[in-house]
C-alpha cells in the first residue's frame, strides 16, 4: 500500500514542460538578477575608480616645497620628485638650508617708491549698462598702475579687506624670492585684516604687471591685478604719449582698463605714442593697429633690437604676455587698436582704443588671415650673452600634455608636464651660475600654453627647431601652440624656489605647474588643505 501511494503521489506531480510559462518566468528572473548584479558590479568599479581618483589626486594636508628638508647631500636630488621631498616635510619642517626669508632686497636705497594696495570688494561698472561684483586693489580693476624708476627700491604694503587670503606676485619682475608672492612657497596667504610688505629693487626697465598668486585662477579672474611700469635710467627713445592698457574679460566681453567701449587716448599729429598692453586673461587675442604703421618696440618688457614698421599685421597676445607698440601720429585722422578673440574670423568693428582726433571709419577692416607677427624673424640681430653656441650646463625637455582624470579631487581635464600634474610634476634642479636650457614641446592637441617662469628672464633660442633670425628675444612668458616647440635658456642667478607654470590659469589650476629649485633652500611655508595655501 505504501509503495502504491508513493507511486500515485509521484504520478500526481505535474512536471513543467520545457519552454513552458513557468520556466520562462524563472529564466527571466535569472536574467534580471544577472543584469542587476552586473550593473551593481559596474557601479562599484566606477565608484571605486572615482573614489580612488579623487582620494589619490587630492593635495596633501601640507606639502613643503623646500629643497633643504632632511637633505644634507643634494647629489641624489635629480632622482626625486617634489612630492617625495614634500612627503619628507609633511609636518612643515623647513630643514636647515638657506631660509627663504633671507633672500630679500636691501632695507634702504637712495630712492624708495612706496605704495599701498588694499584688496577690497567693489561693484564695478564697465559702461553700456554692464557691471559686476569684483575683487579689487584700491577699489578698481585694474588696480593702480605703479610707476617706478629703474634701480629704485620698491615697497608695497598689501592690506587685505577681503574675506579670504590673498598675495601679490610681480609678474616678469626679477624680484628676490621672498617677494615673489606665491602662497605656500614664499609666504602664507595674507589673511583677512592682515597686512604684508613686499620689498624689491626695480632692476629692469619695461612693462610688467601684478596679480594675486593665491588661488590665482579665481582671484585674478575676479579683478585682483594691475600694471607696473619701470622707466629706464637712460631712455634711448622719446615717447610723447605713454599709455598702459590691461586687457581683461568681464561678463564674457573683452575690456581695456575696465571699459567695454572705446578707450580714447589724446595725442597730436607728429607725436610719438607708446601703448603698453598686457593680457590678463587665460587665452590669446589678436590685435592690430590701423591708421599708421607701427613698431613692436618690446616684448614682455624687453626691447627689440631694430624694430621695423608693420602695417595692420595681426599680433597674437597670450595670457601674461606684454607688447609695447610705438607709432608716429599721422597728420590726419586717428589711430585705432582693433581686437579679435582667438578663433574669430574678423576684428570687431568698433576699436578698443582710439588715439588722436577725428572720426574712425570701419568700412574696410584688415584681414585676420594674413601672416601674423613672428618674433623669430623680426628686428635686427645683435650679440647676446646667450646663443645656440653657448655651453649649457643642464638641458630639460618639458612636454605639455592633457588628459581626463582628477586634479585635487576634481574630475575633469588635467594638464600635465612630462605626464605628471602638480604637485607630482617633476622639478628642474639648478645651481647658481649654471646656464639652463629648456625645450618646450606641445605634441598633443592640448590647447595653447603660455608658459611663465618666475624670477628669471629667458632668451629664446629656437622656434620649431630653427634658430631666431632677427633680434634677440627675452621673455618670461612664451606661448606654445599645439605641435610647436621652443628652446629657451636662462642663467641660474636668482636663488630660491620658483614656479614654472602655464599662464592659462585654468590649466595651472588643473595641474600644469612645476618648480625650478636651487639646492638647500628652506621655507617655513606649506601648500595644502591644512595651510589653506593654494598658489593656483
Amino acid at each position: 500500500m505504501k509503495n502504491q501511494r508513493e507511486t500515485e503521489q509521484q504520478e500526481s506531480v505535474i512536471e513543467p514542460q520545457v519552454g513552458g510559462p513557468v520556466a520562462k518566468k524563472q529564466k527571466r528572473k535569472k536574467l534580471v538578477k544577472r543584469f542587476l548584479l552586473g550593473v551593481l558590479c559596474f557601479l562599484l568599479i566606477v565608484g571605486g575608480g572615482i573614489g580612488w581618483g579623487m582620494w589619490s589626486s587630492r593635495y596633501p594636508e601640507r606639502i613643503n616645497m623646500g629643497t633643504a628638508c632632511h637633505t644634507e647631500d643634494m647629489k641624489d636630488m635629480k632622482d626625486m620628485n617634489m612630492s617625495d621631498m614634500g612627503s619628507m616635510c609633511q609636518a612643515g619642517h623647513s630643514g636647515s638650508g638657506t631660509p627663504i626669508d633671507t633672500l630679500q632686497a636691501p632695507q634702504t636705497a637712495a630712492h624708495i617708491d612706496t605704495f599701498t594696495l588694499t584688496a577690497q570688494p567693489a561693484h564695478l561698472s564697465f559702461g553700456s549698462g554692464n557691471a559686476s561684483d569684483a575683487w579689487t586693489f584700491n577699489g578698481t580693476s585694474p588696480g593702480p598702475t605703479l610707476h617706478v624708476r629703474q634701480g629704485d627700491l620698491v615697497m608695497v604694503h598689501l592690506v587685505n579687506h577681503l574675506s579670504f587670503g590673498v598675495t601679490i606676485h610681480w609678474h616678469g619682475m626679477t624680484v628676490p624670492n621672498s617677494a615673489d608672492g606665491v602662497a605656500g612657497v614664499t609666504q602664507d596667504a595674507v589673511k583677512p585684516g592682515q597686512t604684508y610688505t613686499y620689498r624689491f629693487l626695480a632692476k629692469d626697465a619695461g612693462t610688467y604687471w601684478y596679480h594675486s598668486h593665491q588661488e590665482s585662477f579665481e582671484q585674478t579672474g575676479h579683478g585682483l591685478y594691475g600694471m607696473v611700469i619701470v622707466t629706464p635710467i637712460i631712455s634711448t627713445v622719446h615717447d610723447d604719449v605713454d599709455t598702459a592698457l590691461a586687457l581683461h574679460t568681464w561678463n564674457s566681453s573683452p575690456t581695456l582698463n575696465g571699459a567695454m567701449g572705446t578707450v580714447h587716448v589724446s595725442a597730436q599729429s607728429g607725436q610719438w605714442v607708446r601703448l603698453r598692453l598686457v593680457n590678463t586673461d587665460n587665452y590669446p587675442y589678436h590685435l592690430t593697429l590701423v591708421g599708421t604703421p607701427f613698431l613692436v618696440a618690446a616684448l614682455d618688457g624687453h626691447d627689440i633690437n631694430g624694430p621695423t614698421p608693420l602695417t595692420a599685421v595681426p599680433l597674437s597676445i597670450d595670457g601674461g604676455q606684454r607688447y609695447d607698440l610705438r607709432f608716429h601720429m599721422p597728420e590726419n585722422g586717428p589711430v585705432a587698436l582693433l581686437i579679435a578673440k582667438d578663433g574669430d574670423q574678423q576684428y570687431a568693428k568698433a576699436p578698443v582704443v582710439l588715439v588722436g582726433q577725428g572720426q574712425y571709419v570701419s568700412s574696410a577692416l584688415p584681414s585676420l588671415s594674413q601672416n601674423e607677427f613672428n618674433f623669430a624673424t623680426y628686428g635686427q640681430p645683435r650679440t647676446d650673452p646667450i646663443t645656440l653656441q653657448s655651453h649649457f650646463d643642464m638641458t630639460y625637455t618639458i612636454s605639455l600634455g592633457f588628459t581626463i582624470g582628477f586634479s585635487n579631487s576634481r574630475p575633469g581635464p588635467v594638464f600635465t608636464l612630462n605626464g605628471k600634474s602638480f604637485p607630482n610634476s617633476p622639478e628642474i634642479v639648478v645651481k647658481p651660475g649654471q646656464l639652463i636650457r629648456l625645450h618646450f614641446e606641445n605634441n598633443a592637441d592640448s590647447g595653447i600654453h603660455p608658459m611663465h617662469l618666475h624670477g628669471h628672464t629667458f632668451t629664446v633660442l629656437t622656434k620649431n627647431g630653427r634658430a631666431l633670425a632677427g633680434s634677440p628675444v627675452h621673455l618670461d612668458t612664451i606661448s606654445v601652440r599645439p605641435h610647436e616647440s621652443y628652446d629657451v635658456a636662462f642663467y641660474a642667478d636668482n636663488p630660491g624656489l620658483w614656479m614654472l607654470h602655464c599662464h592659462n590659469l585654468f590649466h595651472a589650476n588643473h595641474g600644469m605647474d612645476m618648480m625650478v629649485v636651487y639646492p638647500n633652500i628652506s621655507t617655513p611655508y606649506t601648500i595644502g588643505n591644512a595651510s589653506e595655501n593654494f598658489p593656483d
